[in-house]
């Protein structure tokens, strides 16, 4: 009878993913835009997310959104041939581009927001030559990662130390309290790595993606790819699923007995 009530827990934790098998609650990334009407203002291909909205201001030069492959175009390793590009070109036109969309809903504690971003040459000298992503609590800006006018990238006005490189990012954000944000990167020229929490109000809520005033030459536009949202059940949920599958093994046995 033992064997039959261990067999029941062990069942039940097998079946439910009880050794901490991770969900995916949003997904998406650029090949599901290849194809008409592409990557478009209100396209939406994924699964968790809201729809995009792009905007974009040519000035007098050029501004949009476009999937493309960061290692034919812009040299950057690691990422897709269907990625989700940007450009806004040149120095001085005020061209600028803006790709945002919503999460379908706020991250909670214990989830993960993680995504790709893959840069090579730098925004160009001058003041508005700028290329990167903000995340946002409500109306809140909560996170800014930017590169400008050199190799720098800069999270929150604070440059990461990360090097030159061409090597695409993973970045991370765990929300692992409801005040703290957990961050996580991995250094482009493939050996470093950066880390820092961000005191929040509550869980992200939406994301946006920019471009600005660019260099000349396509290994300046950013790319991004791997947009997802995932959890992990925390242990107490385990607990209940091996207390319930012990609970039904007990009433089987009495059942037997009778």
């Amino acid at each position: 009878m033992k064997t039959f009530l261990t067999a029941a827990v062990m069942s039940v934790a097998i079946s439910s993913g009880a050794f901490a098998q991770t969900i995916t609650n949003a997904f998406d990334f650029g090949a599901n835009y290849d194809g008409t009407p592409g990557w478009t203002n209100g396209a939406n291909a994924g699964f968790g997310f809201g729809a995009w909205t792009i905007t974009s201001s040519a000035g007098t030069g050029s501004a949009g959104a476009f999937i493309g492959n960061p290692g034919g175009t812009a040299g950057i390793s690691g990422m897709s041939t269907e990625s989700f590009g940007l450009f806004a070109n040149t120095q001085g036109s005020g061209a600028t581009v803006t790709a945002s969309r919503s999460l379908s809903s706020a991250l909670q504690v214990g989830s993960t927001f993680s995504m790709q971003w893959g840069i090579n040459w730098d925004g160009d000298n001058g003041i508005n030559g700028n290329k990167g992503f903000n995340l946002f609590v409500g109306t809140n800006q909560v996170v800014n990662v930017n590169n400008g006018g050199n190799s720098d990238i800069q999270f929150n006005s604070i440059n990461t130390g990360m090097g030159f490189g061409t090597a695409a990012m993973t970045w991370s954000f765990t929300y692992t309290n409801a005040t703290t944000l957990f961050v996580t990167a991995n250094d482009r020229d493939g050996v470093g790595t950066f880390s820092t929490n961000v005191i929040v109000a509550g869980g992200l809520s939406s994301f946006s993606l920019y471009a600005s005033e660019l260099g000349a030459g396509d290994q300046r536009q950013p790319y991004y790819n791997d947009f997802s949202v995932t959890a992990v059940p925390e242990p107490s949920t385990y607990a209940m699923l091996a207390l319930s599958a012990a609970a039904f093994g007990g009433y089987a046995i009495r059942r037997r007995r009778r």
